[in-house]
C-alpha cells in the first residue's frame, strides 16, 4: 500500500507540471468529426461496473502458543487470499460552475459524482495448526479452510480533481466517502476442519470508509467520458478499528479493491419549443464562457 501511495503522489506532482486544464462540459473539439454545438447541462449520469478483489498481507506469520490444559505447545498460521467478485453502480456526475474553489488560481474540484450500487466481496483463509509434545517433538498437524461471499448494498460520494494531457486524456483523482451495508453473506460463514475460534472476528454489517480513486480518463466526445480505474479504502470510520480500512473476517484482514470502468454522459438542454435560433457563433462562445465561469 505504501508503494501505491508513493506512485500516486509522484503522478500528481508530474501531471500538475504539464497540464492544469479542467474537464468542463462545454469545450468543443474537431477530433470526432463535425463540431458539436449541442447545449449541454453541467450534470449527467454515470455508470460504473467491474470486478472486486480483496487485498491481503504479503507475508504470513507463524505464532507459538501453549495449551493451558495440556501444557503442550502449538504453532498456527493464517493464510488469507482474495477472490474475484463483482460490483455495479448507477448515479450522477456534477460539474460545478460557481463558485469555483481555487488554490493559487487553479480549480481544486473538477467534478463531483455519487452512486448507489451492489458489491460482492469474496475471500478465503487457510489455517494450519501444528501440535507438539511437551518436550517439543512433533505430534500432529491440522489444516482448516474457509470461504466467504459477502454482498453489500452501498452508497458513495466522491470529489474529483483532474489533470489533463492535451484535449483527450486526463488523470482522475478522487477522494470520497462510502457507506456499505451487508445484505448477503451470513450463511457462508462456514469453516471446514481446523480453526481457532478465539482469533476469529467478523466485521459489523455496516461499514463507513474514506476511499481514494485513481483513474485514467478518455474524452470520447464533448460531454462523454470513459474512465477506467481503481478504488481503495484508506480509512475506516465504522466499525471503528483505529481507522483501519480493512475488512475483518475469520482470523484475517482484507482490503477491498474495486477495479472499475466508469462512463459519464452529460445531459443535453431541451430545445425551446418556439424554435428560436440559438444565436450566432459569438453568442455560443459567450454562453460557453458564462457556463465555465470565466
Amino acid at each position: 500500500m505504501k508503494q501505491f501511495i508513493y506512485i500516486s503522489i509522484c503522478c500528481l506532482a508530474i501531471t500538475s507540471l504539464f497540464a492544469q486544464r479542467d474537464m468542463t462540459p462545454n469545450k468543443r473539439s474537431k477530433a470526432f468529426g463535425a463540431r458539436d454545438f449541442r447545449e449541454l447541462r453541467n450534470y449527467g449520469f454515470q455508470f460504473s461496473l467491474g470486478p472486486t478483489y480483496l487485498l491481503t498481507k504479503s507475508k504470513n506469520e507463524t505464532f507459538r502458543q501453549t495449551d493451558t490444559t495440556t501444557l503442550r505447545p502449538y504453532d498456527y498460521t493464517f493464510d488469507p487470499k482474495g477472490l474475484i467478485g463483482v460490483f455495479g453502480e448507477f448515479g450522477m456526475a456534477h460539474f460545478p460552475i460557481e463558485p469555483k474553489l481555487k488554490i493559487a488560481g487553479k480549480r481544486i474540484i473538477s467534478y463531483i459524482d455519487w452512486g448507489i450500487g451492489f458489491k460482492l466481496l469474496r475471500g478465503y483463509e487457510k489455517t494450519t495448526i501444528t501440535n507438539y509434545f511437551a518436550n517439543g517433538d512433533y505430534m500432529n498437524g491440522k489444516v482448516g479452510e474457509g470461504k466467504f461471499y459477502n454482498g453489500y448494498a452501498y452508497g458513495r460520494i466522491t470529489l474529483h480533481r483532474n489533470f489533463h494531457f492535451g484535449k483527450t486524456f486526463f488523470l482522475d483523482n478522487g477522494l470520497g466517502l462510502n457507506v456499505d451495508y451487508k445484505v448477503m453473506g451470513d450463511k457462508y460463514q462456514n469453516y471446514q476442519e481446523a480453526r481457532l475460534v478465539p482469533t476469529q472476528k467478523y466485521q459489523d454489517n455496516l461499514m463507513a470508509q474514506l476511499h481514494y480513486d485513481l483513474g485514467f480518463g478518455f474524452k470520447l466526445k464533448r460531454g462523454s467520458y470513459l474512465i477506467p480505474g481503481i478504488q481503495l479504502p484508506i480509512m475506516g470510520f465504522y466499525e471503528w478499528n483505529k481507522g483501519n480500512p480493512r475488512l475483518f473476517w475469520f482470523s484475517s484482514q482484507y482490503r477491498p479493491m474495486l477495479i472499475k470502468v466508469k462512463y459519464i454522459w452529460l445531459l443535453e438542454k431541451k430545445k425551446k419549443k418556439n424554435g428560436c435560433s440559438q444565436g450566432s457563433e459569438e453568442d455560443r462562445k459567450r454562453n460557453d464562457q458564462y457556463m465555465q465561469g470565466n
